[in-house]
């Protein structure tokens, strides 16, 4: 990369992300934001909603707006951008602060567990505890990848003007192709389509990026829905009369604040072997913990909990779809994971256990392309296969 490209590269650090310096609502692809709000300053598990509705409106476009239902919110619309959302009290109009906002065309934009502080400048009250964006989709301006790889990717996004995104590689940056094979930040080069998904850093609006799809398939869609999620961290809180445990994220150069809820069907599964029993009782704070699960528009401040690893060494991973690719005697198999349209690898090992619908115990070779089934297992942070613990065969 020549000095006068870098040098620019460099300054796009500080201008928020290479966006435009052209304001306002942009683009054609239909957006969501979704949010919600607690009332403690600090964000532990017994985080309760406001005790009054605020309403929520786009300040480049008054026309759309929403108030709070038990503390959740949605916005949705053909808007993109430099956004400001503006933070009413419902009851009186009294104003309460702004929260500015990138938001590229089509993408879907979670503010997990806002918190307004009254008491705080009033350009500063609204204060979300992570800002999670998913399906930017975007053509790859500019690529610089380091030793550790780890990079930068600039990324222009459809809009009108068109835009640009700058979005940060980190170790736990999963890189994929549509169908799910591992690739590096080398493997990515200008020109190149990209659907990334992150953490927004506040500061400078930079993509902390955790999944990058090469040549991706086409988007899910419009409006708000559930979103698959991983992630990994330390405990920082627990609740489990609650059903509600907090974790500390890494997202580059801080971390942000996660809350997990554990439902009835959350499935525990645990390093050591010896803990004894192997659920909530056994989470310790400080303790490394994966999770697998969702994240609902209705419940934005949470996620989910499909699978909980106790000491996590790897992200749990559950994917349902159909097999596309059946390579027993090579150890694995690839399934198109229905939440994502994106193929998976999975790794069989002699501990893989497989339930087809006839015969509760059945082997690699009884599966057929086309089957429908869930996988659950885990993958190791840095990418590669999921190594499943159990595949069981579905209806279609």
């Amino acid at each position: 990369m020549s000095a006068t490209r870098r040098i620019w590269l460099l300054a796009c650090l500080v201008l928020i992300g290479c966006a435009s310096s052209e304001g306002g609502v942009t683009g054609t692809g239909v957006s969501a934001i979704s949010g919600n709000i607690v009332q403690v300053s600090d964000q532990t598990p017994g985080g309760a909603a406001l005790p009054f509705p605020i309403r929520i409106s786009i300040i480049e476009a008054p026309e759309i707006s929403t108030t709070t239902d038990d503390g959740t919110f949605e916005l949705n619309g053909n808007f993109s951008g430099s956004l400001t959302l503006d933070f009413a009290n419902a009851m009186d109009g009294t104003e309460i602060g702004p929260l500015a906002l990138e938001v590229p065309a089509g993408s879907q934009t979670v503010l997990e567990n806002i918190e307004i502080r009254l008491d705080a400048p009033r350009a500063d009250r609204v204060r979300p505890q992570a800002v999670r964006q998913f399906d930017v989709f975007g053509r790859i301006d500019m690529v610089e990848c380091n030793d550790e790889g780890g990079g930068t990717l600039l990324i222009g996004v459809d809009g009108r003007p068109r835009r640009q995104v700058l979005a940060t590689l980190i170790a736990d940056t999963q890189i994929v192709n549509r169908r799910g094979a591992t690739l590096a930040c080398a493997d990515i080069v200008r020109g190149a389509n990209v659907r990334v998904e992150g953490f927004v850093r506040r500061d400078d609006q930079t993509l902390i990026a955790l999944v990058v799809v090469v040549a991706p398939p086409r988007s899910l869609g419009p409006g708000p829905a559930p979103r698959p999620e991983q992630l990994r961290g330390t405990v920082a809180g627990i609740a489990c009369d609650r059903g509600l445990i907090s974790i500390d994220q890494r997202a580059d150069r801080e971390s942000v604040r996660r809350i997990v809820r554990l439902e009835v069907t959350t499935e525990f599964l645990c390093d050591d072997p010896l803990v004894n029993p192997c659920d909530c009782s056994a989470i310790q704070i400080g303790a490394p913990i994966g999770v697998a699960g969702v994240i609902f528009p209705e419940r934005p401040g949470q996620v989910s909990a499909e699978v909980v690893v106790i000491g996590a060494a790897s992200v749990p991973v559950v994917i349902v779809g159909p097999i596309v690719r059946l390579a027993c005697e090579q150890g694995g198999l690839v399934v198109r994971d229905e939440a994502s349209g994106q193929g998976a690898r999975v790794a069989i090992t002699s501990a893989t256990e497989i339930r087809c619908r006839r015969d509760p115990a059945c082997g690699c070779a009884d599966l057929r392309v086309r089957l429908r089934v869930r996988v659950e297992g885990v993958r190791r942070v840095t990418g590669g296969p999921l190594t499943a613990d159990r595949i069981t065969v579905l209806a279609r």
